[in-house]
């Protein structure tokens, strides 16, 4: 076991100690192998069309960073400003050819017809749901028969097994014009890079980290897929990362008021936005778990009182039962990780089996809490991504896909820490302190610079908070 540890120690190292550049394309790679594992493999035409448009992009994108690279390393400060710059023009153009040309190619073809499955079924059940609301009609059925998957009158019986806050995002379907501005993959887009682009300019951290941050959450595959193909978790990831950004910055009203948004449209917002409340200062260094806890319980609890006024039996079938395969019509979630495979073993057990795969992720939460509890919005994010990929595996009925979650709370635990907690080589420091701005020396030291990105002086319980989060071994920069 010591053999192992130290074995993943070294390969962190040697991540860590990797350009920025080359880092980049060591994602690029991988981001690549993933599109052609997806050609190959995926059952979902959807799925394939994207993967086929992304592949040459996440190619090019390695390739020339990799090559600029190793040109850096034998190069001047001029030649490195440059491959900054480089850098930032690569993620943007890949959001051009992975993301937004891929979302109009698919929103195209579904709005003609063309043979083949062009979204997701979570896009058809937010505008079968909207639509019923634009008809003044309850979103949530009494008694639903469908899972949504086609924009048919067939449609209007699906289940709706989201929270009433993701309604408005399908009432573009429910107005006029043409048939391929009302698919909700626009605003869901849309209103998700907004608010990505909101959180980046609030957070507390360095340009680099920043860059990493968007490209975790929309340009590579983790985001970009589910972006161009369904995109129904794009949003609620947006406003999380909005909320721990104002959080990282002393604002525990807003950063309530963005989490609370988020946890009116699905409930796997509600696990931040618990823990969270642990994490929450002021910028007097004072804790602000009531003033944060308020905010949030005064976007929720109108929203989610909706819902559930106008037909209590109605939405727990749809936003409780249903996800949890409670219901004779089964949800399309479905991977073969432990807890849907122990349910599809033993279905004669399903309700027993549920009760204890429940009561072990609660004894194991609570255990963490116990041991971990958070203390800073960076620990909140961290225990609250563990915790998010232990339901995932235990969940009964589950999807590769919400594995995003926790990926991205992970990787906005480590980069939205402050950087003079970071490990000594992480290349945001390094190179933070080696690239002077236009008009300086070419000497930076990591003094100034550390003293300029890292928040506010934090009280000693926060710091201690952060203990857990600052020796996590994951490299980003």
């Amino acid at each position: 076991m010591a053999g192992i540890t130290g074995s993943i120690t070294r390969w962190r190292d040697r991540l860590v100690a990797l350009p920025v550049l080359e880092q980049d394309a060591l994602l690029y790679l991988l981001a690549t192998i993933f599109a052609l594992g997806t050609v190959a493999l995926a059952g979902s035409d959807d799925y394939r069309q994207w993967a086929e448009m992304a592949l040459g992009p996440y190619l090019i994108a390695a390739v020339v960073s990799w090559w600029v690279s190793r040109r850096r390393r034998r190069a001047g400060t001029q030649a490195a400003r440059t491959g900054l710059l480089l850098r930032r023009y690569l993620v943007l153009g890949l959001l051009v050819t992975v993301v937004l040309v891929p979302l109009g190619v698919e929103v195209v073809l579904r709005a003609q017809s063309k043979p083949g499955a062009h979204v997701q079924n979570e896009v058809t059940v937010i505008e079968a749901c909207a639509d019923r609301v634009a008809h003044h009609k309850n979103c949530y059925l009494s008694n639903p028969k469908t899972i949504g998957t086609s924009k048919t009158s067939q449609s209007q019986d699906s289940f709706f097994p989201y929270l009433p806050g993701m309604i408005p995002f399908g009432l573009v379907s429910a107005t006029s014009g043409p048939s391929e501005l009302k698919d909700a993959r626009i605003p869901l887009t849309g209103f998700s890079l907004l608010v990505i682009a909101g959180a980046l300019l609030v957070a507390d951290t360095s340009s680099r980290r920043r860059w990493r941050i968007f490209q975790v959450a929309v340009i590579l595959p983790s985001g970009a897929l589910p972006m161009v193909t369904g995109g129904d978790d794009l949003p609620v990831l947006a406003l999380m990362l909005l909320g721990l950004a104002l959080a990282t910055r002393r604002r525990p009203i807003w950063s309530g008021l963005a989490i609370g948004l988020a946890g009116t449209l699905k409930f796997t917002a509600w696990p931040l936005l618990i823990l969270l409340a642990l994490g929450e200062w002021d910028r007097r260094g004072r804790r602000a778990i009531w003033r944060y806890s308020i905010a949030a319980a005064i976007v929720v609890v109108p929203v989610l009182g909706v819902g559930v006024g106008l037909a209590p039996h109605a939405f727990i079938l749809n936003a409780i039962r249903f996800p949890l395969g409670l219901t004779k019509v089964k949800s399309p979630a479905a991977s073969p990780l432990p807890g849907q495979e122990l349910v599809t073993l033993f279905p004669a057990a399903k309700p027993e089996l549920i009760t204890i795969l429940a009561l072990v992720g609660l004894g194991l939460v609570g255990y963490g809490l116990l041991k971990w509890m958070p203390k800073s919005p960076q620990s909140a994010a961290a225990f609250c991504g563990g915790a998010m990929l232990l339901a995932t595996l235990l969940a009964p009925a589950t999807r590769f896909g919400y594995l995003i979650y926790p990926l991205d709370l992970l990787t906005w635990a480590v980069l939205l820490s402050p950087v003079a907690h970071q490990h000594a080589g992480d290349p945001a420091v390094l190179e933070e302190s080696q690239e002077p701005p236009s008009g300086t020396s070419n000497s930076r030291s990591l003094r100034p610079m550390t003293a300029e990105v890292c928040p506010s002086p934090a009280s000693v319980g926060e710091m201690e908070g952060l203990t857990v989060v600052t020796s996590t071994p994951t490299s980003h920069s």
